[in-house]
């Protein structure tokens, strides 16, 4: 089976979905492809400050979010290595903890059903000339079915397929790593 779509988003996490919302707002109808059978959760909770909330609001999310969690004035921050707690306050008002799969849940309900395929399994990717300077992706899934695009967009995790496709450089460990709990009381 073969099928054309306008864009396609390899990874259905914060930035596939966000992707495709701010695409459909502005009339532009996206495919994600995600490899698991649902939405996945990799991390439980994230930090975010207001500035984050500006981006979640244009894209019609914030609302839902809000209310289910209050603003924070204080957090901790452990030393792996030693257990050393360090109690932080924040001075920024607004900064909010929440579920990473409810920030995913929100972002996917604003997407109509057909716009989020799971378990697509990338098979290949090639790039197919179109006459002129135009080319198209062409994307093989596993279980046969080829997708053409006029774009192509990773947003498929650090060891991306995508990158790895179009040559860009492996990913270089930090040195740095976080943990991140939410408790709601």
């Amino acid at each position: 089976m073969e099928r054309i779509e306008d864009v396609v988003i390899v990874g259905a996490g914060i930035a596939g979905l966000a992707t495709a919302v701010a695409l459909k707002r502005v009339g532009v109808r996206a495919l994600v492809l995600e490899r698991s059978e649902g939405l996945r959760a990799t991390g439980a909770a994230l930090t975010l400050f207001p500035n984050a909330w500006l981006p979640l609001d244009a894209l019609g999310v914030a609302h839902k979010l809000t209310p289910i969690y209050a603003p924070t004035s204080m957090g901790y921050v452990t030393n792996v290595s030693t257990g050393e707690l360090q109690e932080v306050l924040y001075r920024q008002q607004g900064i909010r903890t929440l579920h990473r799969k409810v920030l995913l849940e929100a972002l996917a309900e604003e997407l109509t059903t057909d716009s989020i395929r799971f378990s697509s399994k990338l098979a290949a990717f090639q790039s197919q000339e179109q006459g002129g300077d135009a080319s198209m992706a062409v994307v093989h899934l596993e279980y046969g079915t080829t997708i053409k695009s006029k774009v192509l967009i990773g947003c498929d995790e650090v060891h991306s397929v995508v990158a790895r496709w179009l040559g860009l450089a492996e990913p270089v460990h930090s040195g740095r790593s976080a943990v991140r709990g939410l408790v709601l009381a």
